[in-house]
């Protein structure tokens, strides 16, 4: 009797032991969710599905438990990484587009990395196999994740929503020539990355929790929390992107302590967000995100364009 056992990378990577094809195998397993990517209720006539855990994660209710068979095939999974709309160096899995590889072995050190590998497992007949169950947390979990989404989408309609997502209409509409854009479907969220490297990107999110609502805006190393019905000044961000009008700053400059990342107004008005962070002769440990802003250094990010930033236009000096 056969069964499919989905090993997720990063367990196998983790702590996984080696395991290859023709060789006996034990893993613990639980019923895969019918309802998951990766274990779509089977065809007649294939395996059914289930997860290998090692780590001890599965809750009391859900039946799982150790079950040996001999490894029939193995087939590495690999999903591409897509850019989350809004935020920077986040990324998702593109669940709907997975690579596969055919393997003999897993364990070789020198192993290309997979999210998973689906492993054909032949078990004795008769084999007592876990009955799929969803514990009390999984289905609150649902449960949260539903409303979530439910918000999003009524948040898209409201008057913030609406605003939001004409001023995505109208810089996707504008700029597609100048910069790659990523859009949410479910929610109010948009990335504007420019053609020119040396150009600075934008982002903005609205928020999605039930009791803080709010937009949170990406431009160059600088965020900012806005409240939720400032979408105009979210369209200010957006043009000083475009026209060059974003500056970064290393504060001061013989002992950095402090980046500001400052946008300018076409009308001479300015907003800073500023990280602050022990000075390098304080014996800290600095990030190596911020320590790359430090060796940058001062500097004024591009137009999207090929035009020169306005001039006249510097910035302004603090302290």
């Amino acid at each position: 009797m056969e069964i499919e056992v989905i090993i997720v990378g990063w367990e196998q990577d983790c702590c996984g032991s080696p395991f290859q094809v023709g060789e006996p195998a034990t893993w613990n397993i639980l019923a895969a969710e019918p309802n998951a990517p990766h274990a779509a209720d089977p065809q007649p006539g294939t395996a059914a599905r289930f997860v290998e855990e090692h780590h001890d994660q599965t809750p009391a209710d859900v039946p799982h438990w150790k079950v040996t068979g001999t490894v029939v095939a193995i087939t590495g999974i690999r999903y591409p990484r897509i850019p989350a709309p809004g935020l920077s160096g986040t990324y998702t899995a593109d669940l709907s587009a997975p690579e596969s590889h055919p393997l003999n072995t897993v364990g070789d050190p020198d192993e290309l990395d997979f999210s998973e590998y689906r492993v054909l497992l032949d078990v004795p007949p008769g084999t007592e196999l876990p009955a799929h169950t969803l514990s009390a947390e999984a289905i609150a979990r649902q449960a949260d994740e539903a409303r979530t989404i439910e918000r999003n989408r009524l948040r898209m309609g409201d008057p913030v929503g609406l605003l939001l997502e004409a001023l995505a209409d109208d810089a996707a509409r504008r700029y597609a020539h100048l910069a790659r854009t990523t859009r949410a479907t479910g929610r109010s969220a948009m990335t504007l990355e420019p053609r020119r490297a040396e150009a600075a990107a934008i982002r903005w999110l609205r928020s999605e929790d039930e009791h803080d609502d709010g937009i949170t805006v990406q431009i160059g190393d600088g965020s900012w929390r806005l409240p939720a019905t400032d979408v105009a000044l979210v369209r200010e961000f957006l043009d000083a992107a475009v026209h060059g009008r974003v500056l970064e700053h290393v504060r001061p400059a013989e002992n950095p302590s402090r980046l500001d990342t400052e946008v300018l107004a076409a009308d001479g008005r300015s907003w800073t967000a500023t990280r602050t962070f022990a000075p390098f002769g304080a014996g800290g440990i600095v990030a190596k995100r911020l320590w790359d802003r430090v060796q940058r250094g001062e500097h004024r990010y591009s137009r999207w364009d090929a035009g020169e930033p306005a001039s006249g236009i510097t910035g302004r000096s603090h302290p």
